[in-house]
């Protein structure tokens, strides 16, 4: 695509590569091509790569700003957005309800992108999790400043729905950076199952990388530095057989759902959209370090009066230690865009 604006452009990008041999849409200028009015961009056929487009202070009636199919019966499958951005892309009615970027098919890859600035209802980026299991991966994105919705609907990133959350995603998010995602209380929102979120860095966030429903989930290697900004959180467990390991949680804030570890108290015969009771959940080698609540053992909601059972918490280190200092939050490296900086305006 030429470099310049694009206003109102409705890209269909259907096409069928091979393995090692990709169709390629690119910008002629990674950062160049600006996509503005109500431009949108479907994903649909297998072996693409969309490559260097900037989605920029526009808007869309409903749906998403890019798909990862062509309609609803053609699926993106092995396909890739790469160093791309949307920012700022928001509608003057803020309850207006539509995602940024969501996900379908199988084996698809966001990686290296940036998105940040997102004020209306509605997930930033989503999997919409099917029968089969999904196999995505979500990497080395840099998920900037989101501002509170006051509601629920302002996750930064949601890995299927109540409906489906027994269904088996395998989705990997790993090696992002999140920065100030303050749009709910669920950062992350897990609703499905054997999902995998790792080395992930959670800088300033009020809220916590939530296992609202789904088993058999891990979350390993991950950071959460609070620098005592409010309602900063950690982990929320909910539901069975997940696994809490080696993660790092500094100065965070938050209580109750938003403790730097927090084991929920399950609804008897639960809902598919209720709580489910924890069960043989592992707590594991995690790092604790001047948070205002630590590890938070069946917090009970509304209704939720079964406690966590069968769990192991082991090999835990909790200090309040007045030496101990956040690893540097500049060491944070290659995640979005590698134009971000240039082209985007200064949000710290």
């Amino acid at each position: 695509m030429a470099d310049g604006t694009w206003k109102d452009a409705e890209i269909v990008f259907a096409a069928n590569g091979v393995a090692g041999k990709p169709v390629t849409l690119r910008a002629k200028t990674p950062g160049k091509v600006v996509l503005t009015g109500q431009s949108r961009l479907r994903i649909g056929g297998s072996h693409l790569v969309v490559d260097g487009l900037c989605f920029k202070d526009g808007c869309i009636k409903s749906g998403s700003v890019i798909e990862f199919r062509r309609d609803s019966k053609t699926f993106a499958s092995q396909c890739r957005l790469t160093n791309c951005a949307i920012t700022d892309y928001n509608p003057a009615e803020r309850g207006l309800d539509y995602k940024w970027c969501s996900l379908y098919g199988q084996s698809n890859r966001v990686d290296h992108c940036y998105f940040a600035g997102k004020t209306h209802l509605g997930t930033t980026l989503v999997v919409w999790v099917g029968d089969q299991p999904d196999c995505h991966r979500i990497d080395h994105n840099h998920f900037g400043p989101r501002p509170p919705l006051g509601e629920n609907g302002g996750e930064t990133v949601r890995v299927g729905t109540s409906e489906v959350s027994m269904n088996v995603s395998r989705t990997i998010v790993e090696d992002n950076l999140f920065e100030r995602c303050n749009g709910e209380a669920e950062i992350v929102s897990n609703k499905s199952c054997e999902n995998i979120y790792r080395r992930n860095t959670f800088l300033e966030c009020a809220g916590a990388l939530t296992l609202r429903q789904g088993k058999r989930c891990e979350v390993s290697g991950n950071v959460f530095i609070g620098n005592g900004k409010k309602n900063t959180g950690g982990v929320r467990v909910i539901c069975e057989d997940h696994r809490v390991v080696g993660n790092r949680f500094y100065d965070l804030t938050g209580k109750d759902a938003r403790a730097a570890l927090c084991l929920m108290n399950g609804i008897p015969d639960s809902p598919l959209h209720g709580y489910f009771q924890v069960k043989r959940a592992l707590i594991t080698s995690n790092t604790v370090v001047r948070c205002a609540q630590d590890i938070l053992i069946g917090y009970a909601g509304k209704g939720a009066t079964l406690p966590p059972v069968d769990c192991v918490i082991t090999n835990n280190v909790i200090t309040a230690e007045l030496g101990l200092k956040a690893p540097d939050t500049a060491a944070v490296k290659d995640v979005g865009p590698a134009w971000r900086k240039m082209e985007l305006p200064d949000r710290r």
